[in-house]
């Protein structure tokens, strides 16, 4: 990590950061797969709830928070026991438009595989990923990750769409 690139825990102080972060990432890769309707009116919401629940809870969720020069630029989120049986789930990986190539999502992928290691060693890290988000579909692969076979699933704003699921059998390959 350089010095233009910080990798700190978020806490419940940062959950309108958080969630502006996750609108504005959605608002530019899932144009076409969630409805502009939703992207636009509702995901602000919807996602501020969210994070403010999570960050509520007895035990909050391990989150990192990626900042450039000080500004706030990408987050992610693991929950490793949303399925243990799988592996530990990485449930939210957001990069601000305009500021990948810059290693952040590299950098918050690390961070996530060294969490899921300490937390449940030999179990995989995976992630679900909308099909159509070629982007994000791109840069896993560029990380190894195993996709799997494409299901309907249903999204956060009640409509449905194809996902796959990226997994890394050896979470330490993504250190």
């Amino acid at each position: 990590m350089t010095k233009r690139l910080l990798l700190r825990a978020a806490d419940a102080r940062d959950v309108e950061r958080i969630a502006a972060l996750h609108v504005a990432s959605w608002q530019q890769h899932y144009r076409g797969i969630l409805p502009d309707e939703y992207l636009d009116q509702r995901a602000w919401d919807e996602r501020l709830t969210l994070w403010r629940q999570r960050f509520a809870a007895a035990s909050p969720p391990w989150v990192r928070l990626a900042l450039w020069y000080g500004e706030s630029v990408g987050f992610v989120c693991l929950l490793p026991d949303e399925a243990p049986e799988r592996g530990v789930y990485l449930d939210n990986l957001h990069v601000l438009p305009g500021q990948q190539g810059r290693g952040v999502g590299r950098a918050l992928m690390a961070a996530a595989a060294a969490e899921a290691l300490r937390v449940a060693p030999g179990r995989p890290l995976y992630l679900w990923v909308y099909q159509a988000n070629h982007a994000a579909c791109g840069f896993y692969r560029s990380l190894g990750g195993v996709a799997s076979t494409p299901r309907e699933v249903d999204t956060a704003a009640g409509s449905r769409a194809q996902a796959l699921s990226y997994q890394w059998d050896d979470p330490s390959r993504l250190l």
